[in-house]
């Protein structure tokens, strides 16, 4: 393995200093020993042999320990490297690349701009986010592109109920009035991108489109992809869509695929409804509320649907009785208790 590879050759290159090192002392021992004059060797080859196998165990007992040691060492880093590659395999089998607190816009708007095709779903987009995404979006459309934006339905039940979520900051008609304003917005787009046949790139080409649908479906999270890679954000409780936590999804694995399955479900709702751009918005708005007619639009309407609680006055009275028939039947007890004795 990569990472093992250097300690594996320090380790043995360790043992072979050590070897040559070893084998170098004794080598002079040995000269030192028969350079000597016959008397000398005679009193002295005790300590030279016995200090030669003193050395020579030590070297060994040395050399297993390292060697052991050694061993153990790359044992540990194998097993950190086969985790790692089990996380980095988890990773991509679950599609996830990254996450950031917050949508990348400088990424996103670089996708768009590149993409022959981009795909956005949200419940609705302020002014902010359009303006900073338009640019981009003129530069995709004007070079023969295909952008499709999903937005929730104005008149789709998760309108109110989300406005409901929100504990009133932002109502329902609030919400209603935010999805009708990304509609014009887009409209105004749609018409700044719809360019004179002798301005197209090429002479004989289609111009870009801009498609832009409204779905009644409870929106659990926006997704803007391009290629193979998606954003995905999460619609929380008092948290602004653009502003949470978002995750970098590889849409050919893991979450991708479902991802791009959750898009063509949206795109084969029964009450889905494309926006005519080239039309005025406020003269769509019936058949948008045509396309959910069980909607309830108001906080009045969903009230006044709502079944009301029966008044049951045995309820309050039931328990009140039984409880002053045993406080009676305890003071009678008590008051023959008392004249018995």
């Amino acid at each position: 393995m990569s990472s093992s590879t250097p300690s594996s050759k320090l380790g043995r290159r360790g043992l072979r200093n050590a070897t040559i090192v070893a084998a170098a002392m004794a080598a002079l021992l040995f000269f030192l020993y028969f350079r000597m004059e016959k008397s000398q060797r005679d009193n002295m080859a005790d300590e030279i042999f016995g200090g030669l196998a003193g050395a020579a165990i030590l070297y060994v007992v040395s050399v297993g320990v390292a060697y052991a040691t050694w061993q153990y060492r790359e044992a540990l880093e194998t097993e950190k490297e086969e985790r790692l590659v089990e996380r980095l395999d988890a990773k991509n089998k679950s599609g996830v690349r990254s996450s950031s607190l917050g949508l990348r816009f400088d990424e996103v708007i670089t996708g768009i701009a590149s993409s022959p095709e981009t795909v956005i779903v949200e419940t609705w987009l302020d002014d902010s986010t359009l303006k900073l995404l338009e640019p981009a979006m003129l530069e995709s459309l004007g070079k023969s592109r295909t952008i499709r934006v999903y937005i929730l339905n104005p008149f789709s039940p998760s309108v109110t109920r989300r406005g409901r979520d929100r504990e009133n900051k932002k109502g329902p008609e609030e919400n209603r009035q935010s999805i009708c304003g990304t509609l014009e917005y887009l409209s105004r787009l749609a018409a700044k991108a719809r360019p004179s046949p002798a301005l197209l790139p090429k002479p004989g080409s289609q111009p870009g489109k801009l498609e832009v649908f409204c779905y009644d479906s409870l929106p659990s999270f926006s997704i803007y992809s391009w290629h193979d890679r998606a954003f995905v954000g999460f619609h929380l409780e008092g948290v602004k869509s653009s502003e949470g936590t978002h995750l970098e999804v590889d849409l050919r694995v893991g979450l991708g695929p479902q991802l791009t399955a959750h898009i063509a479900n949206l795109g084969q709702m029964p009450s889905l409804v494309q926006i005519d751009l080239t039309r005025p918005i406020e003269s769509q708005m019936e058949t948008l509320r045509l396309a959910v007619p069980d909607c309830p639009v108001s906080d009045s309407e969903i009230a006044a649907a709502s079944p009301s609680k029966t008044f049951k006055p045995l309820r309050y009275l039931v328990p009140s009785t039984l409880l002053g028939i045993a406080l009676g039947l305890k003071a009678k007890r008590s008051g023959k208790e008392d004249g018995e004795e």
